[in-house]
């Protein structure tokens, strides 16, 4: 059974906050991980962390924009209305 979920947004300013993402994919809520507010390699780090959390619990990760990512966690659904609302806000509200 697939379940419907609204994103939660998440932009980070340090690698600090991979902790909170990691968290609120656990607890099965699909996150926006916004990356335009962190230099370049502090980004790498992020995707890669976020990467292994999603592979670990089996979950999906993709591009929806520049420098910005869909984690979705196993079973867990993002309706076309809540990824059109996303693109339209520019993922950062």
């Amino acid at each position: 059974m697939v379940t419907h979920a609204k994103p939660r947004l998440h932009i980070p300013s340090s690698f600090d906050d991979a902790s909170r993402i990691a968290d609120d994919f656990r607890a099965g809520s699909p996150v926006v991980m916004n990356l335009t507010r962190v230099d370049k390699p502090i980004a790498r780090r992020l995707v890669d962390f976020a990467s292994g959390v999603c592979y670990v619990l089996a979950g999906g990760m993709e591009r929806v924009a520049p420098n910005v990512y869909l984690l979705t966690p196993s079973g867990v659904d993002v309706s076309d209305e809540d990824r059109r609302r996303m693109q339209e806000r520019g993922f950062d509200r």
